[in-house]
């Protein structure tokens, strides 16, 4: 007999981030808004709506744009709505991480007058990167279609890191969308073993890179994986 239903928990291809591709695609509920930040310049803006996703408890239903450096961010909730609008000058820094079959970017930002810095997660299914790369280009200042390994066949990566970590050199192409390339870095480890399995051991990682438009940040431990982008000065684009 053949099982039936969800074995895994893993979400469907139903419940993944999509496109936005007309205005006639707008959720019901957040087309009103949207509409009125586009001003009647849809094309001038990418959309990526999330639903709620029923494998997941922490998941929530939201929608963000952006283009011509301003940010939007709609989510609802509980019939409530929350809505924020950045301009990306604002934003300060990025987060990205991914742990098996989760993914996150968030948004390090400051409102206007305020000196503390924000927080802003946006939550998403690996399988979906294409969405989301896009948008953290954007965000950095670079063509939405910029690609990490063509920026460093200019500025190739110190082989040096490549010997020390294999992990890291890897991650450290992602370096790349804060400037032309690298000679210095700092990579860091540690060996963490199980209590009861003390042959058991995993490798827990930090790399540091001092970039041109600022500083890049990689952990890695066990199935996570964080890029840590600090911002300063100016974007390019």
């Amino acid at each position: 007999m053949w099982n039936v239903g969800k074995l895994d928990g893993s979400p469907t291809m139903s419940e993944w981030p999509v496109r936005v591709w007309s205005e006639e695609e707008f959720p019901v509920q957040y087309a009103a808004q949207a509409l009125k930040w586009c001003k009647g310049a849809f094309a001038d803006y990418d959309f990526v709506y999330a639903k709620k996703r029923e494998t997941s408890e922490s998941s929530f239903d939201y929608l963000f744009g952006y283009g011509k450096d301003r940010f939007l961010f709609l989510q609802a909730a509980d019939g409530e709505g929350w809505a924020l609008e950045l301009r990306r000058e604002q934003i300060t820094g990025v987060v990205t991480w991914r742990e098996l079959l989760e993914a996150a970017v968030i948004l390090r930002y400051q409102e206007d007058g305020a000196e503390e810095e924000r927080e802003l997660c946006l939550p998403y299914v690996p399988s979906v990167y294409y969405l989301y790369d896009p948008f953290l280009n954007w965000v950095l200042g670079l063509d939405k279609g910029f690609t990490p390994n063509l920026a460093e066949r200019e500025q190739p990566r110190p082989k040096k890191l490549y010997q020390e970590s294999l992990t890291m050199f890897n991650y450290s192409l992602n370096a790349y969308r804060l400037g032309p390339g690298f000679s210095t870095y700092e990579y860091n480890c540690a060996v963490h073993r199980s209590k009861w399995m003390p042959w058991k051991k995993t490798l827990e990682e930090w790399l540091q890179v001092p970039m041109e438009r600022g500083t890049f940040e990689a952990h890695h431990f066990g199935y996570l994986t964080e890029c840590v982008y600090h911002l300063e000065g100016t974007r390019e684009a």
